[in-house]
């Protein structure tokens, strides 16, 4: 009786633990976007000067973020479905996926400047160039 309850307990915990897990998955909303190929952002932040390129291709939108010298940052791509994947194997930041978000925000309000603020930094976003 008493491995029986343990058994139970445990189950309970584990599917808990799962139910909590699926939730903290990042899923964001696929913007309805004008059609471009891609656009290429410069970003000053506390950490230094970046630059962003983002494209899009078939219902995806690809981010590329390089520092000053060229070196990546982060390459993900948000799918269709709102989730972002890696691409490569630099590690998922979660800030970065907010600034990408936002800077998907600019294009569709054709903002060419704005200042966007995450996690207590501060990205000056300034698009570069625009290829359609």
């Amino acid at each position: 009786m008493k491995i029986y309850i343990y058994s139970k307990i445990k189950n309970i915990i584990f599917f808990t633990l799962c139910i909590f897990f699926i939730g903290c998955v990042d899923k964001f909303r696929s913007p309805n976007l004008p059609k471009f190929d891609s656009v290429m952002f410069e970003i000053v932040a506390e950490s230094g000067l970046k630059k962003l390129y983002v494209s899009h291709i078939d219902e995806d939108y690809n981010f590329i973020m390089l520092d000053s010298i060229g070196t990546p940052l982060a390459r993900r791509v948000l799918k269709y479905d709102g989730k972002f994947e890696s691409i490569g194997f630099l590690p998922p930041k979660k800030a970065y996926n907010e600034l990408f978000v936002k800077v998907l925000d600019m294009i569709k309000f054709n903002n060419i400047e704005s200042i966007i603020l995450i996690d207590n930094e501060i990205f000056k976003v300034r698009v570069v160039d625009i290829h359609k």
